[in-house]
């Protein structure tokens, strides 16, 4: 099936996890043992992708939860003094 690889190759070199995501739903059909060994190394091109992606969506996330914590923390330490 090389329309597979062929739209697996696009998507990898791309870096698209849109059209990864939607590669990933059909199982690879390969009609020689080259073709399979190709699909696996864009399979494995996929996953360092993909995890790059959630590295950085975690660091995001890190960035995310230390800037509620300040945003509280500036809330706590905000006191008014209603005696003057």
């Amino acid at each position: 099936m090389k329309s597979y690889l062929n739209e697996l190759k696009v998507a990898v070199i791309n870096q698209d996890l849109k059209l990864l995501e939607k590669i990933i739903q059909n199982d690879p059909e390969f009609e020689s043992i080259e073709e399979a060994m190709e699909i696996q190394a864009y399979i494995k091109e996929a996953v360092k992708l993909l995890q790059k992606e959630k590295d950085r969506l975690s660091l995001e996330m890190q960035k995310i939860q230390n800037l509620k914590k300040f945003n509280n923390q500036q809330k706590e330490n905000e006191t008014f003094d209603f005696k003057a």
